[in-house]
């Protein structure tokens, strides 16, 4: 009984090397694309959340990184694992709008985003963290686009998506001037002299030119 169990313990890793060994033809890539530097501070962030789960300013920062890494799913669990004891923090929330957007989901990403607004602008004097004016326009802005997509399927037709994201990011049509350069055409003066500062005119019609 003993040489059987053996040989099923063999049997099991060597199933165990054929399924988890990547075949030769596999390309292994990095789960997180970041520079060095940046791999290092994101093990740093993330012992300082085990050692304290709650605290907000290292995942803050973490879920940053990840979003600069194009991971909104980790980004959005490093959130909400300190979100229950920060609810009235717009930080929190306007990361979830960004994650939930990179993520293509937008009903969520609009409802974040109007939360984080909210919170934004509270009058209250003892509010924490304080809200300030820029991040009021970046959360106003962020709302207005997320709005104009709120009732699409981002992932089903992202150029209907892409359409209201430029139209709402753009909302003004400024008309070109007329005249070419938009300068204002020299009067000129009485007498059909030319005026001074200006250069005489000639027949060839290069301007600047001059008789002989």
């Amino acid at each position: 009984m003993r040489v059987t169990r053996i040989l099923d313990l063999i049997v099991i890793v060597l199933l165990a090397v054929v399924l988890l060994m990547p075949r030769p033809d596999v390309t292994v890539k990095a789960a997180l694309r970041l520079p060095p530097e940046w791999r290092e501070r994101v093990a740093e962030l993330q012992a300082r959340l085990v050692a304290d789960p709650e605290a907000v300013d290292p995942a803050i920062e973490l879920a940053n990184i990840y979003l600069d890494g194009h991971r909104p799913d980790w980004a959005l669990a490093t959130v909400g694992s300190v979100l229950p004891a920060h609810q009235n923090d717009f930080r929190l929330h306007h990361l979830r709008a960004i994650a939930y957007a990179d993520r293509f989901e937008s009903a969520p990403a609009f409802e974040a985003a109007s939360r984080a607004l909210a919170l934004c602008e509270r009058t209250d004097p003892g509010a924490t963290p304080t809200c300030s004016g820029a991040d009021r326009g970046r959360l106003s802005l962020l709302k207005q686009t997320l709005e104009s997509v709120a009732g699409i399927d981002m992932r089903a037709d992202p150029a209907l998506a892409k359409e209201k994201i430029m139209q709402s990011l753009h909302p003004t049509y400024l008309p070109k001037r007329q005249g070419g350069s938009g300068k204002p055409a020299a009067k000129p003066a009485p007498g059909g002299k030319t005026a001074p500062g200006d250069a005489p005119a000639s027949g060839s019609g290069r301007p600047g030119a001059q008789k002989p």
